[in-house]
């Protein structure tokens, strides 16, 4: 039986069922539903866990001789079961599915992995699975459900509801939700009466961020020259910047593509700056990109970025923190392209 996630909580507090299933795409999210799990089932009195990590190669004679072995201290026992991947193979498709459907009454299994193709969740132990337990699926949340994602959490926390804020942290983490949940946190700590003093966040976070890959994409989409050089000058010298710099740029530039083609059509900047949920503090910034670059520039600057991307995989022979550098600049608006 598939259950949603937000209505796990209530089918635990009537029920607690024998197995769950937890996977999708965000592991933050399963984490909280496996906790949720946890602690009706301790509450139910399932105080002994055993847990296994599930890989292609496993021995599942493990996992039967946990079942079948007797518990000294706890009649009611929790085998966890965390896959890996969803390629257990035939003989832990096989194993899987016997041990589902002769699970003793005194044992609660969970199991749980990420992300599954649509091919394994139509496969016989998944079908296994759905049939004799409760199945929650976490899909990836959209970035018009983010905001709402973080504004819920921060009320769970005690925080009160402030969409500016809200909007601050979602960029920030750029829709990590881990990131997105420590920020929630730390913005706990520091207003632990739940009452955030909006201005001296907001005043802060743009602090920190003018040194960030995403500070440097701001600089270059505004056409600020000076502030690219400035903040580039300091982030070379981290090993991992490159990659972040080149997937930000690109599903940055791939967005103000998709904008650029809509406003062909549309005509209005605020009706395509909306339909893309452009926060408020970002639409000057998108604004000016549009205004400055046509449709077949910013598809050069993608082009360039693409043989960029290759170098930094070993594919092409370019030096990517000249040619990354020199790109910003382009996309701040210094170097000429031909149309």
């Amino acid at each position: 039986m598939k259950i949603k996630a937000q209505q796990l909580n209530v089918q635990l507090a009537n029920k607690l069922d024998a197995i769950y299933f937890v996977f999708g795409a965000e592991i933050l999210l399963i984490e909280q539903s496996l906790a949720q799990i946890n602690k009706a089932a301790k509450q139910a009195g399932f105080d002994e866990k055993v847990s296994f990590e599930i890989d292609a190669n496993f021995d599942w004679d493990q996992i039967f001789g946990a079942i079948s072995a007797t518990s000294l201290f706890s009649p009611k026992r929790i085998i966890k079961c965390q896959l890996k991947t969803g390629k257990i193979g035939i003989k832990g498709a096989k194993a899987l599915g016997e041990i589902v459907r002769t699970l003793p009454d005194d044992i609660l299994l969970i199991v749980s992995t990420g992300k599954l193709d649509m091919a394994q969740q139509k496969s016989k132990w998944f079908k296994t699975l759905e049939q004799l337990g409760s199945v929650v699926q976490h899909f990836e949340v959209q970035s018009n459900y983010l905001l709402g994602w973080i504004a819920n959490h921060m009320a769970e926390l005690g925080l009160e509801a402030n969409t500016e804020i809200a909007q601050s942290v979602a960029f920030c983490t750029e829709g990590n939700l881990t990131a997105s949940m420590q920020e929630i946190q730390k913005l706990k700590m520091a207003y632990p009466n739940g009452k955030i003093n909006t201005q001296e966040y907001l005043e802060q976070v743009n602090q920190q961020s003018k040194y960030t890959v995403y500070g440097l994409i701001d600089a270059a989409l505004f056409g600020n020259i000076n502030q690219v050089n400035k903040i580039y000058q300091t982030l070379i010298s981290d090993m991992a910047m490159p990659i972040q710099l080149s997937s930000s740029l690109y599903r940055e530039i791939k967005s103000v593509i998709e904008m650029s083609v809509e406003l062909r059509q549309v005509k209005d900047i605020n009706i395509v700056l909306q339909n893309h949920r452009v926060w408020n503090k970002r639409k000057p910034i998108i604004t000016n990109a549009l205004k400055r670059h046509p449709y077949q520039r910013l598809q050069k600057l993608l082009l360039s970025l693409g043989r960029i991307d290759r170098s930094i995989k070993g594919m092409d022979n370019l030096n990517v923190i000249d040619e990354l550098h020199t790109l910003l600049l382009g996309l701040a608006g210094k170097t000429q392209w031909t149309q």
